[in-house]
């Protein structure tokens, strides 16, 4: 039995294990500065979220009462004319908390010159707390104040798009690869063709945006490609056009969320995003991602011309960390990339100049036997593999017909 119950009023509860990590503050903050707190807040609470926080929540004082021997003002020796503001970070675990305060020390958008504390940082109480009991409603409340927001952590992969000139040759192909159903064009803004990729559960894993006349006359080609969940997209961008990103699109707003489309200063594409979620499945989380599901990306690569470069980028911007490698001898190290708690995938350096850097996204097949076989049987190359990874599964390098680049991953399970 779990050590999960459920009440008869339908909360549940769970011992600490697991429910992440809070930081707790108290802090005291002079009355007429209440809307400098607040503009304060939202710059710092916003890089916490990028540096993999779940919430972030600032309370100011309402009813707060004098104590006999103690209480909030005198905890923070709060004077005439200061209120007492009672916030929290939560985390999904302490390992990315202790890494965001770590980049506290280097990261200049956090330094006070930068952005000075409206309020006497010297008489502010904080502290750290591993959960003990969590008491919650078994469904999203619907009281929940602010723009309604995706729950996966800032940093995360949130949805994949393939870049087709075909859809329907695509739908084909993957279909018979993956088991993926490509419907029909989804309506978009304008004149774009946009479809969904539905998975056997009932899910997506992703879209598919069909490329143009005019958009492959510009240089586009076939590719798959991420986005990453930001919390703001304006300030995400200049943070990292500042950092040497290119800005290829620039933010721009769609029914399901706001959007950017930049290149890593080592000139890898991918998206940026802030989801808006579908009325009525607020607080729901991106499952597009899975370590071990099939029809899911399982493993996200990159291959970059600097790999030291694009390590220190996508840690400062996305909370990525690079804790672990496995030596490949003549290749160099393959890097692993864990966030928010999850191996997502690793990066190594590229050794072909010529080879354009991308994302190469890999997809949870059953047997990885039968998908390689279903590939060239549909007409796309198989370029390395069927090959074994530690841990036991098996992966192949291939394209599509068109030449979008991507991977498979799965057990072997060879036909007899």
């Amino acid at each position: 039995m779990s050590d999960e119950s459920i009440s008869a009023e339908g909360i549940v509860t769970q011992p600490g294990q697991g429910l992440g990590y809070v930081d707790g503050f108290v802090i005291p903050v002079p009355m007429i500065g209440r809307e400098a707190f607040y503009e304060h807040a939202r710059t710092m609470d916003a890089l916490f979220l990028e540096y993999g926080a779940l919430r972030v929540v600032e309370c100011w004082s309402d009813d707060v009462p004098p104590g006999k021997r103690t209480d909030f003002y005198r905890s923070v020796e709060a004077g005439d004319g200061e209120a007492v503001v009672f916030s929290w970070i939560e985390w999904p675990d302490k390992a990315t908390r202790d890494r965001c305060f770590a980049a506290m020390e280097s990261d200049p958008r956090f330094f006070p010159e930068d952005s000075p504390m409206p309020f006497d940082g010297a008489r502010m109480i904080y502290g750290g707390f591993v959960p003990a009991l969590v008491l919650s409603p078994d469904f999203p409340s619907s009281d929940t104040k602010g723009p309604p927001r995706m729950l996966n952590p800032a940093g995360s992969f949130i949805w994949y798009e393939l870049m087709t000139p075909d859809p329907d040759a695509a739908a084909a192909f993957y279909g018979a690869v993956v088991g993926w159903t490509i419907g029909a064009a989804a309506p978009v803004a304008g004149d774009i063709d946009y479809r969904m990729i539905g998975r056997a559960d009932g899910g997506f894993a992703g879209g598919v945006l069909t490329l143009s006349t005019a958009m492959v006359e510009q240089g586009t080609r076939p590719c798959w490609m991420p986005y990453l969940h930001v919390i703001d997209v304006d300030v995400a961008v200049a943070a990292m056009a500042e950092d040497g990103a290119h800005v290829l699109m620039p933010p721009a707003d769609l029914e399901v969320g706001r959007i950017a489309m930049l290149a890593d200063p080592q000139g890898v594409p991918f998206y940026v995003m802030a989801p808006v979620p579908v009325p009525g499945r607020e607080g729901e989380r991106s499952d597009v991602f899975s370590p071990d599901a099939v029809q899911h990306v399982r493993w996200n690569e990159l291959a970059s011309p600097d790999q030291a470069g694009a390590q220190a980028f996508y840690t400062r911007h996305f909370g990525f960390v690079f804790d672990e490698a496995m030596d490949m001898g003549e290749l160099g190290e393959y890097r692993f990339i864990d966030h928010a708690g999850l191996r997502v995938g690793a990066i190594w350096q590229s050794r072909n100049p010529d080879q354009p850097s991308l994302w190469t996204l890999y997809f949870g097949v059953p047997s990885i036997t039968a998908a390689a076989e279903a590939v060239v049987a549909n007409g796309g190359q198989v370029f390395m593999g069927p090959h074994e990874v530690p841990g036991g599964d098996w992966i192949v390098l291939a394209a599509d017909p068109q030449g979008a680049a991507f991977g498979l991953v799965g057990p072997q399970l060879v036909a007899i």
